[in-house]
């Protein structure tokens, strides 16, 4: 308990610093993903084992700082995820892409650097809607007769869980130029969960890595020192 109030106390001292400043931030961030999705108590065949590929990642992203190392960043983002099936042979393979429109939310905290140079460290979570699919089958048409298929038009839509990454990032005078790893664990099932239809899996969640590059320029500035 003692050091949990040590760090809410060193934290609230961080904020209210004399030398404290806000400062917000607009640009784009762009990327790939390397979606999978989390299957449980379902077997497709035995055949078959989890393929992986890259999808597109672009957002619009703000982020408001606070203080210089601490604040709250947001993207509006086109994120491409899904899962891939291959068979033991890699001879064959089913692919499915669900493209969402998500809005991560997450607090972005500058923990070691100087003024230019930063390394920093997100943790929120994020909310997405499906709004279209892809399908690609490549070589012997017969793997669609063992696949799992997803239908936007019954299954589910929505998507949220949480968002966590690190980065690496430097303040140039045109703007800042970050690249970051980042991981989205998903708490939603992609299929709906039927205790009378047992065809579907009991758990079916996004699992998505992504590396991304961002670009932001700095909107305004407020606050000062109390010294000024």
């Amino acid at each position: 308990m003692k050091k949990k109030h040590l760090i809410f106390i060193l934290l609230l001292f961080v904020l209210c610093s004399e030398k404290a400043q806000s400062q917000s931030y607009i640009g784009t961030k762009s990327g790939v993903n390397i979606p999978s999705v989390y299957f449980t108590d379902f077997v497709i065949d035995t055949r078959f084992r989890t393929g992986y590929f890259a999808s597109p990642y672009i957002s619009l992203t703000y982020r408001y700082m606070h203080h210089p190392k601490i604040g709250i960043q947001m993207d509006l983002a086109y994120s491409s995820k899904g899962w891939q099936q291959n068979t033991l042979e890699f001879t064959n393979s089913f692919r499915t892409e669900i493209n969402y429109i998500e809005m991560p939310v997450y607090m972005h905290w500058a923990i070691i650097g100087n003024k230019n140079f930063k390394f920093n460290i997100d943790l929120g979570f994020y909310t997405a809607y499906a709004i279209s699919t892809n399908k690609t089958v490549k070589n012997d048409q017969d793997v669609e007769e063992n696949i799992l298929r997803y239908n936007i038009e019954t299954d589910n839509k929505g998507d949220f869980g949480l968002v966590m990454g690190a980065s690496l990032s430097y303040n140039f005078p045109f703007g800042i130029i970050q690249i970051e790893g980042g991981f989205k664990t998903g708490f939603a099932n992609i299929f709906p969960r039927s205790y009378i239809k047992k065809e579907n899996p009991a758990v079916s969640t996004n699992q998505v890595p992504n590396i991304t590059i961002s670009y932001l320029i700095p909107l305004s500035r407020s606050g000062k020192s109390k010294n000024d």
